[in-house]
């Protein structure tokens, strides 16, 4: 099995980040991590050092937006395959007429290939739906000669295997003509196929952490796959052809397409390919045709399932379901003939998130920022159980996640958490049942100054800790970022380093600055007494034990 560039690279990368914080990449006035300080944030601490979501697919592909390829063009199809893809989704029913395959740009680092309007399109307007038959799902992948052999794995694993067999058996695929567009390995831009070179400009950075994460998760799945009952069925031609045997006579998966790397290049086609609502869980899919459309964060559009019936008046083409993309709407909207088409492919993603999957970071509207989170309450905490059910009252995940993003104050509900993951002593008793379906409700506001002083200290020392990983200064990144001499993996590391220092750097300042504020904050006791008119404007008592006397 070779060794994973990434598996290589971060472990070095984060001992180095550790043993040396003279080098950190803030320039904001630093404070001593305390061993207090530390012990409150062990929660956010241990969050942000590791990212490590399970997998759920998404989107990359011909290189989108601003991608991180080398200095040549990586391969591309050709015209002939695209036109052949485009005759096949005819041949299938599925209308062509508004959006044809061209190459949008093909330099290095460009967009590659993409959907243009093959005619003048309104605002609104359908210009490609695509009908689940013609998708390939989990439920394709149980019906093809591969299904009784990935029944009991995940949906996605399931999906990157019928993938690799259908690569495998060439012209005998009903997708065929889709899969010859498929980019190869060398052109997906995602960190999870950069060089150990390349990697090592991502130390301390969330996105080295995360692409790790899929890379150990990923090559784990492989390696149980190795333990099924798949390289029998592969031996025994269940992929279309015999796989040849080692020299021990087991049968050698690379040799018929289902090697290590090419179960990491599924996993790559599924991460760029599938976007939602079709990219997790049962419903991921990968959609032919559809998933040409380059990405644009000044797109407002997004897929769109449509389930058929009358919604397929409306454009959906097929009367049973599908997922459409449509034009811009209003007057503004449309394309013309020759102009490309666009959607966004997560309008509330930021820079790390798009880099992790696409391998690129939009270029016109920049989305700097930090994921805190999945951030469990600690088992420790005597309160744990009581703090999980107000977190599901509220509606919220056991685990929940964050993201604080620059230019903008950290979301209100993190400040919440934060004060529930330190409710304790006097002010656990807003942990009780008789609280619990206004508990999120009544910790909105500060609770206790001492609760209020450790839920600031919470994220101060998670926020410092996780500045303390990365090895540059912003503007050391600025600099690189903006250098047109620099490779366009080099630009986008620090592109995603910048950002997600740059969050936060803010998120740290926005917390000093309420720690600042503790003095002149009303906590719950002065709001309680104040509802039952024992306190006046001013914060003085009301009470008057000699009226209470007398009456």
């Amino acid at each position: 099995m070779p060794a994973s560039a990434l598996a290589a690279v971060a472990p070095r990368v984060a001992i180095g980040a550790s043993s040396s914080s003279s080098s950190s990449g803030s320039n904001a006035p630093r404070r001593r991590l305390g061993a207090r300080a530390a012990l409150r944030a062990d929660a956010l601490v241990r969050v942000s050092r590791s990212r490590l979501v399970r997998p759920r697919a998404r989107f990359l592909a011909p290189p989108r937006a601003v991608a991180a390829t080398d200095a040549r063009s990586p391969p591309q199809a050709s015209q002939a395959e695209y036109d052949a893809l485009w005759a096949w989704l005819a041949s299938e029913g599925v209308d062509v007429s508004a959006a044809s395959p061209a190459p949008v740009d093909l330099s290095p680092g460009g967009r590659g290939w993409g959907l243009v309007a093959a005619r003048d399109v309104g605002g609104g307007e359908a210009f490609l739906s695509v009908p689940s038959s013609l998708w390939m799902t989990r439920d394709t992948a149980l019906a093809s000669p591969i299904g009784p052999f990935c029944e009991d794995e995940a949906p996605w694993v399931a999906l990157a295997l019928q993938l690799l067999r259908e690569r495998s058996v060439g012209a005998r695929s009903r997708w065929a003509p889709y899969v010859a567009t498929l980019p190869p390995r060398e052109a997906l831009n995602a960190p999870l196929f950069w060089t150990a070179r390349e990697l090592e400009d991502l130390a301390g950075s969330q996105l080295l952490a995360n692409a790790a994460g899929y890379d150990a998760y990923v090559r784990g799945v492989y390696a149980s796959l190795r333990e099924s009952k798949l390289p029998a069925a592969l031996a025994a031609g269940a992929c279309g052809s015999e796989a040849s045997a080692s020299s021990d006579g087991s049968a050698t998966l690379e040799s018929v397409g289902f090697g290590e790397d090419d179960f990491l290049w599924a996993f790559g086609i599924l991460r760029s390919r599938a976007l939602p609502p079709l990219d997790q869980g049962e419903s991921i899919a990968l959609v032919p045709g559809l998933d040409l459309a380059n990405h644009s964060g000044l797109s407002s559009q997004t897929w769109t399932l449509n389930d058929g019936g009358f919604g397929s008046v409306f454009g959906g083409g097929s009367s049973g379901p599908s997922v459409l993309l449509r034009a811009e709407p209003g007057r503004k909207g449309g394309c013309a003939k020759g102009a490309e088409l666009v959607c966004n492919y997560g309008p509330a993603k930021i820079d790390s998130q798009f880099a992790l999957d696409y391998g690129f970071a939009d270029a016109f509207c920049s989305r700097p920022g930090y994921v805190l989170g999945p951030v469990p309450v600690p088992e420790s905490d005597v309160n744990a159980f009581d703090k999980e059910d107000v977190l599901e009252t509220a509606g919220m995940l056991a685990a929940p996640a964050f993201t604080i993003r620059a230019f903008e104050d950290p979301p209100p509900e993190l400040r919440v958490f934060a004060r529930l993951l330190n409710l304790k002593n006097e002010d656990a008793f807003l942990l009780e049942a008789i609280f619990r379906q206004e508990a999120w409700a009544l910790i909105s506001e500060p609770v206790s100054k001492e609760n209020e002083s450790d839920a600031c200290g919470t994220m101060i020392a998670g926020c410092e800790e996780a500045l303390a990983g990365y090895v540059t200064r912003v503007e050391d990144d600025r600099r690189v970022a903006e250098d047109a001499g620099a490779t366009p993996r080099a630009r986008l590391a620090a592109t995603v380093r910048m950002g997600e220092k740059q969050a936060l750097e803010e998120a740290l300042g926005y917390f000093v600055a309420v720690e600042g504020r503790l003095d002149s904050m009303e906590y719950y006791q002065e709001r309680r007494l104040r509802s039952l008119n024992l306190l006046d404007k001013d914060g003085n008592s009301t009470y008057d034990p000699f009226q209470d006397t007398m009456a």
